[in-house]
């Protein structure tokens, strides 16, 4: 198992392969998140309950696999550091088995001095990046990016994008 730094604010929770948010709903697309940074897991987690998607958390890549494995995944957050490898690992996972599945690589509150790492990321296979602070505008941009990627429209309106006012089909906010 490879400790990560910071290993104190490793969430646990009891052994699963990986762990649906409690309101899934079935037919609805997931986000897994896979990371074991507690404060990762609380501020995307945060961000991701306001869209009509289900949050999965993963530890691992093994769980990463089976998440991917028997839910409709739309995309994957992921953190430096998971308890059997790192992000470079799910790169790999999803670039040779599910490369319909982007990867958005997620830096901690304290942004690891491997940011050449998350760059080289970018080149191998990763989709995009989002830093602490994690804010709303980031995740819709992203979102709005993955969605496009399939082919769906994420908006049903024509507004422009500087009206903030515009909601959209499949990810709508939660009020």
């Amino acid at each position: 198992m490879m400790i990560p730094p910071g290993a104190p604010s490793i969430r646990t929770r009891p052994e699963m392969q990986y762990a649906p948010s409690p309101t899934a709903i079935p037919g609805r697309s997931s986000i897994v998140l896979a990371t074991t940074d507690a404060q990762i897991l609380d501020g995307m987690g945060e961000l991701l309950r306001g869209y009509r998607v289900n949050t999965i958390w993963a530890r691992g890549t093994e769980e990463v696999r089976a998440a991917l494995a028997e839910n409709d995944v739309l995309a994957c957050f992921c953190g430096f550091w998971l308890l059997d490898g790192t992000y470079r690992d799910v790169v790999r996972l999803l670039k040779h088995r599910h490369a319909e599945v982007p990867m958005i690589i997620v830096c901690s509150p304290e942004c690891p001095q491997e940011y050449r790492d998350y760059l080289a990321a970018l080149n191998i296979r990763a989709f995009d990046f989002i830093c602490h602070p994690y804010r709303n505008m980031d995740l819709e941009r992203i979102l709005d990016s993955v969605v496009a990627l399939r082919n769906a429209p994420i908006r049903t309106s024509t507004a422009h994008s500087s009206d903030r006012s515009f909601e959209s089909d499949s990810l709508r906010r939660a009020s």
